[in-house]
């Protein structure tokens, strides 16, 4: 199955909103092909289709937030709803609809499935394709709305959950809202005509629906990868890892750091990042204030329950090098004159912290 995706501006969504997500931000593409709809950081781009004419257009991509250039339509009750469920349930639930401008503005709305990497991407995947997609037992009472200006509306969908025994952990799919540009609601055949120029905002809005079964599915995350890169605004350590059990996890992040003689060098705190079962994220820790020398760094995310993953690497800070230079991860030995760190020992499951 190819999967769509586009490269996440934000720093991901899974994230405390993103991935939980940070819905928000927004680009600009310069293209010569039209398109119908795009997407905003951590939504997949639809393939684009070329005009048998000529045709530039300039299309804005807005984010996922309540906080819009346009600030006229907006979800006013959160962009995730979450709910403990059990097999056989059925449960209703509402979407909150708000246009603050005085304009009339329709708004489609359909279902995807959604997931993303470390690597900053984000996919939309048919609904019902990811195998722990909840899309299938979601309906949605309207396809498309027209809401007033300066009014609300509440838009309901309902989830009957399979009675299924099999089923544990967390279960996920979003509900997006699209605004239809006027332009696109009412097309003259003069615009369907010549060469056209000019600037198309589409907004659009996800609705993560997320499902747990109790308090089921196993709890693990797995360590990709650790790099230590100079930049320009100081030394960063970088760490990626996957969720690869069968319920969210939405972790505390931070590295204590220690001498080579066993004191206390600080201690750093970092994001914390909703992910899904699947997916994967970055973690990005400041150490620039840390001085040259070797300290033994010990890496946690702490999900305030029975779950507390950790991994400790020796760091090795020396004299700084260009930012093209200084750049290692924990399968190469640092850089004569820049930073790096060297693998000391790795651990999955409860950490017993110092």
């Amino acid at each position: 199955m190819r999967r769509k995706n586009m490269q996440n501006t934000t720093a991901a969504g899974a994230a405390a909103g993103a991935p939980g997500f940070v819905w928000g931000s927004f680009s600009a593409v310069l293209s010569r092909v039209f398109t119908s709809r795009v997407s905003a950081p951590g939504f997949a781009r639809p393939k684009a289709r070329p005009l048998t004419k000529r045709l530039l257009g300039v299309v804005l991509i807005l984010g996922l937030s309540p906080v819009l250039v346009r600030a006229q339509v907006g979800i006013v009750n959160g962009l995730t709803q979450e709910k403990i469920c059990k097999p056989g349930e059925t449960f209703e639930s509402y979407m909150r609809l708000n246009n603050n401008g005085p304009k009339e503005e329709t708004v489609k709305i359909y279902q995807t499935d959604y997931s993303f990497s470390a690597d900053g991407k984000t996919y939309y995947e048919k609904p019902g394709k990811m195998s722990r997609s909840n899309a299938a037992w979601i309906t949605v009472g309207s396809k498309q709305v027209t809401l007033p200006g300066l009014a609300t509306l509440d838009v309901k969908y309902s989830c009957k959950v399979p009675d299924d025994g099999n089923l544990v952990g967390t279960y996920w799919s979003i509900i997006m809202f699209e605004v239809i540009p006027p332009a696109q609601r009412a097309k003259s055949d003069a615009d369907k005509k010549g060469i056209h120029f000019g600037v198309n905002q589409v907004m659009r809005y996800g609705v993560q629906i997320v499902t747990h079964f109790g308090e089921t599915g196993a709890r693990s995350l797995k360590f990709l990868g650790t790099k230590l890169l100079q930049g320009k605004d100081g030394k960063t350590l970088q760490v990626e890892i996957e969720n690869n059990g069968e319920r969210w996890l939405r972790p505390f992040s931070y590295v204590e750091l220690y001498t080579e003689k066993g004191e206390s060098a600080g201690k750093i705190e970092g994001e914390r990042w909703r992910i899904f079962p699947g997916t994967s994220v970055r973690y990005k820790f400041d150490v620039s204030s840390l001085k040259v020398g070797t300290y033994n760094a010990l890496i946690v995310f702490d999900n305030k329950d029975a779950s507390v993953f950790g991994v400790q690497y020796k760091l090795n800070i020396t004299q700084s090098a260009p930012p093209a230079a200084a750049a290692a991860s924990d399968k190469n030995a640092p850089e004569a004159g820049g930073t790096g760190f060297t693998a000391n020992t790795a651990v999955a499951g409860n950490v017993v912290k110092k």
